[in-house]
């Protein structure tokens, strides 16, 4: 037989087969006839009246139970978020009542379309009223926010791990920033990507490249040691100074040494290791002092002693500055928070009770910093805090240097010394501020119990007041001007412009700031990324996760402003914006060299950034074609906008991702393959930039 003979046959057999293939219901199953496969109802079951079920499968025997109910149960949440936020959608005949508004669900409603389409024979252009457009953000923006804040505290369930069940990320994470700005950006850098430009490290490679050390020689410690106390110390004052120089000495002269002392002493070891090597850009080997110093960390009572609880803090500290570290510093901080409740730290015991004055100060100092790095996790995890401020008594440490709390025999040590312990306590000032906006703006149920303080019913007159407070707090700054510590007053104004934006921007509390409000978030962020630059210049900037999380948020909380506050765009110049991103980008970079997950946010930025600067040039060009129209030669715009503009760089060893110079023909060359913003396209994964900045913080391993 011909082969066009045996065509018709093996498209029937093949016919034959799909048909077989399908599922019968149940009632032919049990009646053992032929069923047609039809959907809602099999011809047998429409003629007879009866109900048509689905069958059993052969197939589906070997799908656990548990996925199936999972599935259902997931089915029916999401059926109930549709009930909850869309009414109008009738489910049971799934035809909604009558057309909904994309606006009402689309996150690109934040971006106003603006319609720029240049003609082939003149210059004319048709672009949409530029006013019109800025104003119609602010509308969209409440309509994403929603009359009940869903939005504002969007719950972030990232999953860290393949065997790990999810972990909750919240409200003042900036989660829910992220999540507006990029959930309809490009997904060029999406999971795939990435995972070419990665290589993966075996966790025992690492180990034995790093094993533990010996003391260094003694002036290479006394260095790293002074390197602790001159930058770690002022923020977290949980050592004494003179008692671990003394300790480093006995270590030097006797082989008689406690566990404590070796643990502590190996701890300010790798911690100011850590310090040096990024200020100094030699490898210092921090990590081996730090496996030196868990050698002893089985002999240690961590329960029962305050020199427990210092090595805890040690091995917090080393975690939030080192990313290769496997501690999960969330954990490490409710031990230590346990430490302080089983000690009775958060009671006000002072001399009168019989104890030393450095006994004294040493429980309120390693008190405060136990809250302080508790409200600075809980705050940029989004979670609750964990010990609340009206259950202890906060009494604050007392101004005093370590050289004037000494112990009968320890030596002073020079008077030259700079202020430390004044920051420190101005620092603990501001967490009980920190504690109140948590309370307030990123509270879940914003109904207070009957037993708890009374709710706040002007909500925005206490925003203000808290302004007020910072205000203040910025303005008493300590300061010394024989002896500056210059490094330590950066780092109290960068504490005061991420508590100024962590006020600021949406919350739950306040899930539609006012324009004021916006604009003031918007020169926070910004003055957020001068100082981090102004650091970098000095080499006084210390990369450490809470440094690159509050960069990161920055960046966001800047492009968030530009886009949902009308005022904020019309006064930004792209230029102007375009050096502030490249100089964050730039810090990212720099931050990238010791946290790989700060590379990966800085691609995903400089995407959005990009995106941003276009869409505002849009703008600017739509403000001017309602002037005069006037022929301008290339000369007279020259005269009228800078030709020239440099961009604020860092280094120039530092790959900038925006030209150090360029000109305004050169912008729109730049921004070229950004003309449709926000492509319609698949959206990028919010868990790649937030697991980004969680990976190292919270270890998929233990």
């Amino acid at each position: 037989m011909t082969r066009e003979g045996n065509t018709p046959r093996r498209r029937v057999d093949s016919e034959r087969r799909q048909a077989r293939g399908k599922l019968a219901c149940l009632r032919c199953q049990r009646r053992k006839i032929r069923c047609d496969g039809d959907l809602p109802t099999c011809k047998n079951c429409r003629n007879a009246g009866a109900t048509c079920a689905d069958g059993l499968s052969a197939r589906l025997k070997d799908l656990p139970r548990a996925e199936i109910s999972s599935l259902k149960s997931r089915i029916s949440w999401l059926e109930s978020i549709i009930k909850q936020r869309c009414p109008d959608v009738d489910l049971d005949n799934g035809q909604p009542e009558y057309d909904i508004d994309p606006a009402m669900l689309d996150v690109s409603a934040l971006e106003p379309d603006v319609s720029i389409v240049t003609t082939m024979n003149d210059d004319t252009r048709e672009i949409s009223d530029p006013e019109q457009t800025l104003q119609s953000s602010r509308p969209a923006l409440e309509q994403v926010l929603g009359s009940n804040s869903a939005s504002a505290h969007e719950i972030g369930m990232l999953s860290l791990g393949a065997s790990q069940d999810s972990r909750y990320i919240g409200p003042s994470s900036g989660y829910f920033l992220a999540r507006v700005m990029l959930s309809k950006t490009h997904n060029s850098l999406g999971e795939e990507n990435m995972s070419k430009t990665e290589m993966e490290i075996p966790a025992d490679l690492i180990e034995s490249c790093h094993g533990p050390l010996s003391l260094p020689p003694k002036e290479l410690a006394q260095r790293i040691c002074a390197a602790f106390f001159e930058f770690i110390h002022p923020q977290y004052p949980i050592m004494h100074h003179t008692t671990v120089l003394n300790a480093m000495e006995h270590m030097y002269q006797s082989e008689d040494v406690s566990a404590v002392m070796s643990f502590q002493v190996y701890m300010v070891l790798a911690i100011g290791a850590t310090v040096l090597s990024m200020r100094s850009k030699a490898r210092l080997p921090g990590e081996s002092y730090c496996l030196a110093a868990l050698e002893s960390f089985s002999q240690l009572n961590i329960e029962n002693s305050i020199q427990g609880l210092q090595c805890l803090l040690l091995l917090l500290i080393f975690a939030l500055h080192n990313p290769s570290t496997r501690f999960n510093v969330w954990y490490l901080n409710y031990q230590c928070l346990a430490a302080v409740l089983d000690l009775g730290l958060q009671r006000n015991i002072t001399v009168e009770s019989g104890i030393s004055l450095l006994e004294q100060e040493m429980r309120t100092r390693i008190f405060w910093v136990c809250i302080l790095i508790d409200r600075t996790i809980c705050t940029m995890m989004g979670r609750p805090i964990g010990l609340r401020d009206e259950a202890c008594e906060l009494r604050l440490p007392q101004e005093i240097e370590d050289e004037m709390l000494l112990v009968p025999g320890q030596q002073p040590l020079s008077d030259t010394q700079q202020l430390k312990i004044p920051y420190s306590v101005h620092l603990f000032r501001a967490t009980k501020i920190n504690s109140e906006i948590k309370y307030v703006a990123n509270s879940i149920v914003q109904e207070a119990p009957r037993y708890a303080y009374p709710p706040q019913t002007d909500i925005h007159g206490w925003q203000n007041n808290v302004l007020q407070q910072l205000d203040d707090w910025v303005a008493r700054i300590p300061s010394d001007r024989e002896r500056p510590n210059e490094f330590m007053e950066l780092v109290c104004r960068l504490r005061y412009h991420g508590l100024c934006q962590l006020l600021l921007r949406p919350s739950p509390a306040i899930p539609k700031p006012t324009s004021e409000a916006l604009v003031r978030c918007y020169k926070s962020s910004t003055e957020t990324i001068n100082i981090l630059i102004e650091m970098y210049r000095k080499n006084l900037l210390i990369h450490n996760w809470t440094g690159l999380h509050g960069t990161v948020l920055s960046v966001l909380t800047l492009l968030y402003c530009i886009k949902a506050e009308p005022q904020v765009a019309r006064t930004t110049q792209p230029d102007a914006l375009m050096a502030t991103i490249s100089s964050a980008l730039s810090i990212l970079s720099a931050t990238g060299e010791h946290w790989s997950a700060a590379k990966k946010c800085r691609d995903i930025l400089d995407e959005l950034a990009k995106s941003t600067i276009q869409w505002l040039q849009g703008q600017s060009l739509g403000s001017a074609s309602h002037l005069p129209s006037q022929p301008r030669s290339r000369s007279s715009r020259s005269q009228a906008q800078p030709s020239n503009v440099t961009v604020t760089g860092v280094d120039e060893n530092i790959n900038v991702p925006f030209t150090s110079q360029y000109d305004t023909a050169a912008i729109d060359g730049i921004f070229e393959p950004f003309a449709n913003f926000f492509p319609e396209s698949e959206s990028v994964n919010i868990d790649i930039m937030m697991q980004s900045l969680f990976q190292d913080f919270i270890p998929t391993m233990n």
